[in-house]
């Protein structure tokens, strides 16, 4: 790496840091005002109706080109299969960055064709139900890949052949070497706009003591590493949602070779810095080199531990071996509703324990309002969730044509659902009811963190369908809501 491109990245680090201190990054406070705007001119000068309250005017999506002082934003998500089954998950995930008015652009990298008529096939249906949603929504396709690489390697193949994308051959690095990545998974539901920077108390930052022994276990903290209330995703600081993994990857870190720092990172290191998942959220500088290490560790860990949570070890690694030390959040992300046995410690839920009870559905159903309620950034639906004898979500069990003008849409649940009334969930097919918990404060608890996901997931594919349905059905929708996932085979 060229000594002048150090120092130019210096220098963009010494002024990051002065705006942060300054107090200037207000991400939400800039959105805010940026839509404000955009929408006063829109009135006097932009024609486009909207029929759907999603939909963005011309000048709307133009204001959402970039991020809080004009950073530059890219979330990126992968899918490993171009077959039209499962069409519907990518498109679920675009509307949801359109609901909530994410700034920056959203590139879909997708793997897994196997033809030119599968890759045409996407190309086509992309242009017809993405492209005219925003100027800023892409598509990336790369090779095929094998499951556990499609992440790593495809990330790595868009930053250096995407659209914008591109690698400096005299430095290496990214041409837009300061772009913010946010790397999230397909069913990763956005709930409210990431952008690169993260203020306390609407931001969970998670951390602990650095004295070696004990159980390291993080807690919920009010700063950041940097003893700050405020976090700036930067060169040299990355940002990720903490997973419950633990220090687990260490046991593979001689991948990286016996002189590598993720072989000689402490137990107690490895929970504050690199016990992360996605949303992963770094500069392209930083993401570039953790993905072409990610690209190196993965397949070597697959061939001793050949699971999912490989890609996920093998990242961890990565950011060990080149010392980025991770800022671990708390807030990015809802997913396994008995985390802690109810305690909330890694994830979002404590946003989501505050919601009254007895209005925690109607609120997921109908609102999803951070400024009602505070939220996690996204809702990882990757579990299967129910409430009650019937009411239920699952992601496998959305029918691969429900975003289309003969499908009906979701059955939607009891209102009541999260207030205490159900204790219990009953499994698709067996004529039994689980209890959520023997002692009935924390089976309260896991309740209602499991009617958010049922509620949220139901009522966001809901009106996702109707915005679909109005867009291309025109008097011909199926607007009845009778299907019960529940009830349906996986």
């Amino acid at each position: 790496m060229k000594k002048e491109a150090f120092a130019d990245i210096e220098r963009e680090e010494k002024l990051i840091k002065s705006k942060i201190q300054r107090g200037r990054l207000r991400a939400k406070e800039w959105l805010i005002k940026r839509l404000d705007d955009t929408d006063r001119s829109s009135q006097a000068s932009d024609e486009t109706k909207k029929e759907h309250q999603w939909e963005l005017t011309q000048l709307e999506d133009l204001a959402l080109r970039t991020g809080p002082n004009d950073t530059p934003i890219h979330i990126v998500f992968s899918t490993n299969n171009c077959e039209p089954d499962n069409y519907w998950q990518a498109y679920q995930f675009f509307l949801a960055a359109l609901r909530v008015r994410q700034p920056g652009r959203i590139t879909q990298i997708a793997s897994g064709c196997k033809s030119d008529a599968e890759k045409q096939a996407i190309r086509d249906w992309h242009a017809e139900h993405i492209v005219p949603l925003s100027m800023r929504f892409g598509l990336h396709l790369t090779p095929h890949f094998s499951s556990e690489k499609v992440v790593p390697y495809g990330i790595k193949h868009w930053m250096e052949h995407g659209k914008g994308m591109g690698i400096d051959p005299t430095t290496e690095l990214p041409w837009k070497h300061d772009t913010i990545i946010a790397l999230l998974d397909a069913d990763q539901l956005l709930l409210k706009p990431i952008t690169g920077y993260f203020s306390s108390p609407d931001d969970i930052f998670r951390g602990g003591s650095n004295v070696e022994g004990g159980t390291g276990d993080n807690i919920d903290m009010l700063l950041s590493q940097d003893n700050e209330s405020q976090f700036m995703v930067r060169h040299g600081h990355p940002l990720a949602q903490e997973y419950g993994l633990r220090d687990i990857w260490r046991k593979y870190a001689h991948v990286a070779g016996p002189d590598s720092p993720a072989a000689k990172v402490t137990s107690n290191e490895a929970m504050r810095s690199y016990s992360v998942g996605p949303p992963y959220i770094a500069t392209a500088l930083d993401f570039y080199i953790i993905a072409a290490n990610w690209c190196e560790f993965v397949p070597k860990i697959y061939k001793e531990y050949p699971q999912a949570l490989a890609t996920t070890h093998a990242y961890s690694i990565a950011a060990a071996h080149l010392s980025l030390k991770h800022q671990l959040m708390g807030s990015l992300m809802v997913s396994d509703t008995a985390t802690a046995g109810g305690g909330g410690d890694g994830e979002g839920w404590t946003l989501v324990d505050a919601i009254p009870g007895d209005k925690v559905c109607a609120f997921a159903l109908n609102s999803l309002d951070p400024d009602e309620h505070q939220l996690p950034s996204s809702m990882f639906f990757s579990h299967r969730y129910g409430v009650g004898d019937k009411a239920f979500f699952s992601k496998k069990k959305v029918p691969s044509n429900y975003f289309s003008c003969d499908s009906p849409l979701l059955e939607e649940p009891p209102l009541d659902i999260g207030s205490g009334k159900y204790l219990y969930k009953k499994p698709p097919f067996r004529d039994t009811k689980v209890s959520f918990s023997n002692i009935p404060d924390i089976a309260a608890v896991i309740e209602k963190r499991e009617a958010f996901i049922v509620c949220a997931a139901t009522g966001f594919l809901n009106e996702g369908a109707q915005f679909y349905k109005n867009r291309h059905c025109g008097g011909k929708a199926n607007l009845k809501k009778e299907i019960n996932l529940h009830d349906l085979p996986e």
